[in-house]
Protein backbone atom coordinates (compact mmCIF):
# COMPACT_ATOMS: atom_id res chain seq x y z
CA UNK A 1 0.00 0.00 0.00
CA UNK A 2 2.82 2.44 1.18
CA UNK A 3 4.59 1.97 -2.63
CA UNK A 4 1.02 2.90 -4.23
CA UNK A 5 0.76 5.88 -1.95
CA UNK A 6 4.36 6.70 -3.40
CA UNK A 7 3.47 5.92 -7.10
CA UNK A 8 0.36 7.83 -6.93
CA UNK A 9 2.10 10.70 -5.02
CA UNK A 10 4.80 11.15 -7.67
CA UNK A 11 1.85 11.28 -10.08
CA UNK A 12 0.14 14.09 -8.71
CA UNK A 13 3.30 16.16 -8.66
CA UNK A 14 3.83 15.66 -12.11
CA UNK A 15 0.24 16.45 -13.30
CA UNK A 16 0.29 19.65 -10.70
CA UNK A 17 1.96 21.83 -13.79
CA UNK A 18 2.03 25.42 -12.98
CA UNK A 19 0.14 24.68 -9.97
CA UNK A 20 2.88 23.21 -8.36
CA UNK A 21 5.68 25.29 -9.67
CA UNK A 22 3.55 28.03 -7.74
CA UNK A 23 3.78 26.32 -4.41
CA UNK A 24 7.08 25.57 -5.00
CA UNK A 25 8.57 29.27 -5.88
CA UNK A 26 6.05 30.80 -2.72
CA UNK A 27 7.84 27.96 -0.31
CA UNK A 28 11.35 29.03 -1.90
CA UNK A 29 10.75 32.89 -1.48
CA UNK A 30 8.84 32.52 1.97
CA UNK A 31 11.51 30.37 3.60
CA UNK A 32 14.40 32.58 2.20
CA UNK A 33 13.13 35.89 3.80
CA UNK A 34 12.52 33.77 7.21
CA UNK A 35 16.07 32.11 7.03
CA UNK A 36 17.52 35.89 6.61
CA UNK A 37 14.67 37.09 9.14
CA UNK A 38 15.82 34.41 11.22
CA UNK A 39 19.35 35.41 11.07
CA UNK A 40 18.57 38.85 11.89
CA UNK A 41 16.77 38.01 15.21
CA UNK A 42 19.52 35.73 16.31
CA UNK A 43 22.24 37.90 15.12
CA UNK A 44 20.67 40.89 17.45
CA UNK A 45 20.50 38.61 20.23
CA UNK A 46 24.63 37.78 19.80
CA UNK A 47 24.88 41.44 20.06
CA UNK A 48 22.69 41.74 23.08
CA UNK A 49 24.98 38.95 25.15
CA UNK A 50 27.85 40.48 23.65
CA UNK A 51 26.70 43.53 25.35
CA UNK A 52 26.06 41.80 28.42
CA UNK A 53 29.45 40.04 28.46
CA UNK A 54 31.49 43.52 28.67
CA UNK A 55 32.55 45.52 31.47
CA UNK A 56 29.40 47.51 31.64
CA UNK A 57 29.91 49.92 34.24
CA UNK A 58 33.89 51.10 34.80
CA UNK A 59 34.77 53.17 38.06
CA UNK A 60 37.99 55.32 37.94
CA UNK A 61 40.58 56.05 39.91
CA UNK A 62 43.32 58.65 39.68
CA UNK A 63 47.19 57.83 39.24
CA UNK A 64 48.36 57.31 42.73
CA UNK A 65 45.05 56.58 44.66
CA UNK A 66 45.37 54.35 47.54
CA UNK A 67 44.76 50.50 47.11
CA UNK A 68 42.81 50.01 50.10
CA UNK A 69 40.20 52.70 48.94
CA UNK A 70 39.79 50.37 45.88
CA UNK A 71 39.59 47.46 47.89
CA UNK A 72 37.20 48.45 50.12
CA UNK A 73 35.21 49.64 46.99
CA UNK A 74 35.77 46.24 45.32
CA UNK A 75 34.74 44.18 48.98
CA UNK A 76 31.30 45.92 49.16
CA UNK A 77 30.32 45.30 45.61
CA UNK A 78 31.42 41.97 45.49
CA UNK A 79 28.30 40.62 46.90
CA UNK A 80 25.41 42.69 45.17
CA UNK A 81 23.18 39.91 42.96
CA UNK A 82 23.19 41.84 39.77
CA UNK A 83 26.89 41.92 39.76
CA UNK A 84 28.34 39.18 37.13
CA UNK A 85 32.09 40.03 37.84
CA UNK A 86 33.94 42.17 39.21
CA UNK A 87 37.89 42.95 37.67
CA UNK A 88 40.62 45.54 38.62
CA UNK A 89 42.73 47.00 36.24
CA UNK A 90 45.96 48.61 38.25
CA UNK A 91 47.85 51.80 36.44
CA UNK A 92 50.52 49.89 34.61
CA UNK A 93 47.88 47.54 32.75
CA UNK A 94 45.82 50.49 31.65
CA UNK A 95 48.73 51.97 29.97
CA UNK A 96 49.67 49.04 28.24
CA UNK A 97 46.51 48.40 26.87
CA UNK A 98 45.62 51.75 25.94
CA UNK A 99 49.36 52.36 24.94
CA UNK A 100 48.42 49.08 22.68
CA UNK A 101 45.55 50.05 21.41
CA UNK A 102 46.70 53.43 20.41
CA UNK A 103 49.98 52.26 18.78
CA UNK A 104 47.72 50.81 16.24
CA UNK A 105 44.27 53.02 15.65
CA UNK A 106 46.41 56.17 17.06
CA UNK A 107 50.14 56.31 16.36
CA UNK A 108 50.45 60.15 16.88
CA UNK A 109 48.38 59.73 19.84
CA UNK A 110 51.18 57.12 21.31
CA UNK A 111 54.20 59.16 20.36
CA UNK A 112 52.52 61.74 22.50
CA UNK A 113 51.59 58.77 25.46
CA UNK A 114 55.05 57.53 25.39
CA UNK A 115 57.03 61.04 26.03
CA UNK A 116 54.79 62.45 28.83
CA UNK A 117 56.58 62.47 31.56
CA UNK A 118 54.16 63.37 33.73
CA UNK A 119 52.28 59.86 32.97
CA UNK A 120 55.39 57.83 33.57
CA UNK A 121 53.64 54.54 32.42
CA UNK A 122 50.97 54.88 34.42
CA UNK A 123 47.10 55.53 33.74
CA UNK A 124 44.02 56.00 36.13
CA UNK A 125 43.28 52.26 37.46
CA UNK A 126 39.50 50.57 37.56
CA UNK A 127 37.16 48.71 38.55
CA UNK A 128 35.38 46.46 35.84
CA UNK A 129 32.20 45.70 36.02
CA UNK A 130 30.20 42.76 34.73
CA UNK A 131 26.27 42.73 35.18
CA UNK A 132 23.63 39.86 33.92
CA UNK A 133 21.70 41.63 31.90
CA UNK A 134 21.27 45.55 30.71
CA UNK A 135 17.75 45.78 32.82
CA UNK A 136 19.73 45.90 35.86
CA UNK A 137 22.26 48.73 34.53
CA UNK A 138 19.58 51.84 36.14
CA UNK A 139 19.34 50.04 39.59
CA UNK A 140 22.90 49.20 40.23
CA UNK A 141 24.16 52.54 38.51
CA UNK A 142 22.51 54.14 41.42
CA UNK A 143 23.75 52.08 43.88
CA UNK A 144 27.26 52.76 42.76
CA UNK A 145 27.58 56.16 41.35
CA UNK A 146 26.20 56.14 45.63
CA UNK A 147 28.73 54.82 46.52
CA UNK A 148 31.64 56.94 44.66
CA UNK A 149 29.74 59.96 45.91
CA UNK A 150 30.56 59.19 49.78
CA UNK A 151 33.85 57.95 48.85
CA UNK A 152 35.29 61.08 46.82
CA UNK A 153 33.36 63.25 50.02
CA UNK A 154 35.43 61.23 52.44
CA UNK A 155 38.47 62.46 50.18
CA UNK A 156 37.45 65.89 50.23
CA UNK A 157 40.58 68.52 51.78
CA UNK A 158 38.97 70.96 53.82
CA UNK A 159 40.34 74.22 54.09
CA UNK A 160 39.13 75.74 57.91
CA UNK A 161 41.00 79.11 57.53
CA UNK A 162 38.87 79.65 54.24
CA UNK A 163 35.31 77.66 54.29
CA UNK A 164 34.36 79.33 50.86
CA UNK A 165 37.76 77.84 49.37
CA UNK A 166 37.30 75.50 46.26
CA UNK A 167 36.86 72.36 47.41
CA UNK A 168 40.29 70.02 46.76
CA UNK A 169 40.86 66.54 46.59
CA UNK A 170 43.29 63.91 47.88
CA UNK A 171 44.85 61.60 45.18
CA UNK A 172 43.12 63.86 42.33
CA UNK A 173 45.03 64.61 39.39
CA UNK A 174 43.75 67.57 38.78
CA UNK A 175 42.68 69.07 42.99
CA UNK A 176 39.49 70.42 42.29
CA UNK A 177 37.84 67.75 39.98
CA UNK A 178 37.00 64.22 42.31
CA UNK A 179 39.79 61.15 42.11
CA UNK A 180 37.17 58.71 41.38
CA UNK A 181 34.68 58.74 38.76
CA UNK A 182 31.79 56.66 37.51
CA UNK A 183 31.70 56.09 33.56
CA UNK A 184 28.92 54.04 31.88
CA UNK A 185 27.26 55.15 28.51
CA UNK A 186 23.77 53.80 29.99
CA UNK A 187 22.12 55.83 27.61
CA UNK A 188 23.48 54.57 24.25
CA UNK A 189 23.60 50.76 25.73
CA UNK A 190 19.59 51.25 26.46
CA UNK A 191 19.01 52.34 22.70
CA UNK A 192 20.65 49.65 21.60
CA UNK A 193 18.89 46.89 23.80
CA UNK A 194 16.39 48.58 22.54
CA UNK A 195 16.77 48.50 18.63
CA UNK A 196 18.14 44.73 18.87
CA UNK A 197 15.24 43.41 20.93
CA UNK A 198 13.09 45.24 18.27
CA UNK A 199 14.88 43.63 15.46
CA UNK A 200 14.27 40.55 16.81
CA UNK A 201 10.31 40.50 17.74
CA UNK A 202 10.04 42.28 14.43
CA UNK A 203 11.97 38.99 12.91
CA UNK A 204 10.07 36.92 14.45
CA UNK A 205 6.38 38.58 13.77
CA UNK A 206 7.54 38.63 10.07
CA UNK A 207 8.79 34.85 9.82
CA UNK A 208 4.95 33.93 11.15
CA UNK A 209 3.46 35.61 9.00
CA UNK A 210 5.21 34.83 5.98
CA UNK A 211 4.37 31.29 7.24
CA UNK A 212 0.97 32.21 7.35
CA UNK A 213 0.81 33.23 3.79
CA UNK A 214 2.49 29.61 2.96
CA UNK A 215 -0.04 28.06 5.03
CA UNK A 216 -3.14 29.69 2.95
CA UNK A 217 -1.52 29.95 -0.57
CA UNK A 218 -0.92 26.05 -0.24
CA UNK A 219 -4.27 25.36 1.50
CA UNK A 220 -6.22 27.47 -2.00
CA UNK A 221 -3.62 25.87 -4.49
CA UNK A 222 -4.73 22.43 -3.37
CA UNK A 223 -8.34 23.09 -2.71
CA UNK A 224 -8.05 24.39 -6.52
CA UNK A 225 -7.01 21.06 -7.73
CA UNK A 226 -9.16 18.97 -5.52
CA UNK A 227 -11.78 20.67 -6.68
CA UNK A 228 -11.23 19.83 -10.29
CA UNK A 229 -10.29 16.17 -8.96
CA UNK A 230 -13.61 15.69 -7.01
CA UNK A 231 -15.03 13.41 -9.35
CA UNK A 232 -11.82 11.33 -9.32
CA UNK A 233 -11.92 11.19 -5.71
CA UNK A 234 -15.84 10.34 -5.93
CA UNK A 235 -14.68 7.20 -8.04
CA UNK A 236 -11.63 6.26 -5.57
CA UNK A 237 -14.23 6.46 -2.58
CA UNK A 238 -16.98 4.31 -4.65
CA UNK A 239 -14.55 1.61 -5.07
CA UNK A 240 -13.37 1.12 -1.74
CA UNK A 241 -10.23 3.60 -1.00
CA UNK A 242 -9.66 4.04 2.03
CA UNK A 243 -9.11 7.84 3.66
CA UNK A 244 -5.64 7.37 4.24
CA UNK A 245 -5.00 5.66 0.39
CA UNK A 246 -6.84 8.71 -1.30
CA UNK A 247 -5.48 11.71 1.46
CA UNK A 248 -2.19 10.55 1.59
CA UNK A 249 -0.45 11.77 -2.35
CA UNK A 250 -1.99 14.95 -1.62
CA UNK A 251 -0.54 15.24 1.71
CA UNK A 252 2.57 13.84 0.77
CA UNK A 253 3.06 16.06 -2.33
CA UNK A 254 2.61 19.40 0.25
CA UNK A 255 5.09 18.21 1.78
CA UNK A 256 6.85 17.56 -1.13
CA UNK A 257 7.22 21.33 -2.03
CA UNK A 258 7.81 22.47 1.34
CA UNK A 259 10.97 20.50 1.68
CA UNK A 260 12.56 21.56 -1.94
CA UNK A 261 11.44 25.19 -1.12
CA UNK A 262 13.27 25.02 1.87
CA UNK A 263 16.42 23.35 0.58
CA UNK A 264 16.61 25.56 -1.97
CA UNK A 265 16.49 28.51 0.16
CA UNK A 266 19.22 27.06 2.38
CA UNK A 267 21.59 26.24 -0.42
CA UNK A 268 20.85 29.96 -1.76
CA UNK A 269 21.73 31.42 1.80
CA UNK A 270 24.35 29.04 2.11
CA UNK A 271 26.20 29.40 -1.22
CA UNK A 272 26.13 32.88 -0.87
CA UNK A 273 28.04 32.82 2.52
CA UNK A 274 30.43 30.61 1.08
CA UNK A 275 31.25 32.64 -1.77
CA UNK A 276 31.86 35.56 0.41
CA UNK A 277 33.42 34.04 4.07
CA UNK A 278 35.39 30.77 2.50
CA UNK A 279 36.26 31.57 -1.35
CA UNK A 280 36.14 35.66 0.17
CA UNK A 281 34.83 36.99 -3.33
CA UNK A 282 34.56 40.32 -2.03
CA UNK A 283 37.65 41.13 0.63
CA UNK A 284 35.84 44.42 1.41
CA UNK A 285 32.95 42.66 3.11
CA UNK A 286 34.08 40.14 4.60
CA UNK A 287 37.26 41.77 6.64
CA UNK A 288 33.84 44.41 7.47
CA UNK A 289 32.40 41.69 9.14
CA UNK A 290 35.78 40.25 10.71
CA UNK A 291 36.66 43.62 12.35
CA UNK A 292 33.16 44.64 13.23
CA UNK A 293 31.61 40.83 14.44
CA UNK A 294 34.07 38.57 15.37
CA UNK A 295 33.73 39.26 18.75
CA UNK A 296 30.50 38.31 19.38
CA UNK A 297 29.89 34.57 20.78
CA UNK A 298 29.38 32.73 17.82
CA UNK A 299 28.80 28.88 18.01
CA UNK A 300 30.98 26.77 16.85
CA UNK A 301 29.14 23.81 14.79
CA UNK A 302 30.22 21.04 13.30
CA UNK A 303 30.15 19.78 9.60
CA UNK A 304 27.77 16.73 11.33
CA UNK A 305 25.67 19.96 12.91
CA UNK A 306 24.78 21.81 9.31
CA UNK A 307 23.71 18.68 8.66
CA UNK A 308 21.38 18.92 11.39
CA UNK A 309 20.34 22.31 11.22
CA UNK A 310 19.99 21.43 7.59
CA UNK A 311 17.73 18.79 8.29
CA UNK A 312 15.57 20.79 10.94
CA UNK A 313 14.83 23.42 8.05
CA UNK A 314 13.68 20.64 5.22
CA UNK A 315 11.59 19.16 8.12
CA UNK A 316 9.56 22.02 9.11
CA UNK A 317 9.64 22.81 5.21
CA UNK A 318 7.46 19.28 5.15
CA UNK A 319 5.51 19.78 8.38
CA UNK A 320 4.53 23.29 7.00
CA UNK A 321 3.51 21.78 3.73
CA UNK A 322 1.71 18.62 4.79
CA UNK A 323 0.18 20.41 7.67
CA UNK A 324 -1.75 23.30 5.41
CA UNK A 325 -2.00 20.34 2.21
CA UNK A 326 -4.30 18.26 5.14
CA UNK A 327 -6.34 20.98 6.69
CA UNK A 328 -7.25 21.58 2.51
CA UNK A 329 -8.52 17.93 1.89
CA UNK A 330 -10.67 17.50 4.87
CA UNK A 331 -13.70 19.64 3.24
CA UNK A 332 -13.38 17.45 0.28
CA UNK A 333 -12.51 13.85 1.27
CA UNK A 334 -14.01 12.99 4.24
Amino acid sequence: MFTRILTNTKKQIQRSGFAGWGSLSVMTLAFLVACIFAGLAYFSNLWIQYIESRSNVLVFFDVGTDQQIINNLKDKWKDIPTIKSLGFTSEEEAYKIYGDYSAKVQPVQFDALKTNQFIAGKLPSSLDIQIYSLSDLADLQKIIQKDVEETNKSLEINNPADPNATVTYKYASDPTTPPVTLRVDSESLEKLRIVLSFLRIAGIIIIGLLFVVIFFFTFMTVEFRLYNQIEEIGVMQLVGGSLLFIRSPYILEGGFYGVIGALISTLLIGSTLVALFVFNIQPVISQFFFENFARLPWPTISPFGWIGVIAGIAFAGFMLGASSTWFSIKRYIR
